[in-house]
């Protein structure tokens, strides 16, 4: 994956046309309303984590379902995660993966709790990257998410970048203006993301 492939994401942008009732304008319309909640105070690291597993998992195609004993751990490494640095420890990916049963999920939290420097990741992105489908044993392990996330920061290192996402964004806002969805911004790692979603038809 790089900037070249990501271009032709604009293009799909301006082409595509949502229904106001689809489950894509739907992540549309409440992404900026889960960022917003997900940036509120908790009492507590656990509460916080609870609120952000919950949102997450609104997005989610099955339900919530914690792995209890693991929930402390998780909410120690979510609390780091909200000031990490760009690379967080794969350890502290397994302990919020482990609580949740699924390193998607976990990806999703660590992107509600920090969308600077953590990108949503799916099967779809994996594919794009790998030019096939990705195993269920490779979406589970934190090393394949912690190379995209590398990624991802390189796409966002390049020179022509700042190009690309005024461009993406433009595409992206006129979307939205077709949908009646204000206007919002997004962050790199959304970005390159999103992009790389469109590019493989998600």
């Amino acid at each position: 994956m790089n900037l070249e492939l990501l271009y032709h994401a604009i293009d799909r942008v301006r082409g595509s046309r949502f229904e106001s009732h689809s489950r894509e304008a739907t992540l549309l319309r409440t992404y900026p309303v889960l960022l917003s909640v997900a940036r509120l105070p908790a009492p507590n690291p656990v509460d916080d984590f609870l609120r952000l597993a919950s949102l997450a998992y609104a997005w989610m195609p099955r339900a919530l379902r914690l792995e209890t004993a693991h929930l402390a751990a998780a909410a120690r490494a979510l609390d780091v995660a909200r000031g990490a640095p760009p690379i967080l420890p794969a350890a502290s990916i397994d302990a919020i993966a482990g609580c949740l049963g699924s390193l998607v999920g976990a990806a999703k939290v660590l992107h509600l709790a920090n969308p600077a420097v953590f990108p949503l990741w799916d099967p779809r992105v994996e594919r794009l990257r790998l030019q096939e489908a990705p195993s269920a044993y490779h979406m589970g392990q934190s090393s394949n998410y912690l190379r995209f996330i590398a990624e991802v920061l390189e796409i966002a290192a390049h020179p022509l970048f700042l190009t690309f996402h005024h461009e993406y964004c433009t595409a992206y806002q006129a979307r939205l203006q077709s949908l009646k969805i204000p206007a919002y911004p997004l962050t790199e790692p959304r970005v390159i993301e999103s992009a790389a979603t469109e590019l493989a038809g998600g």
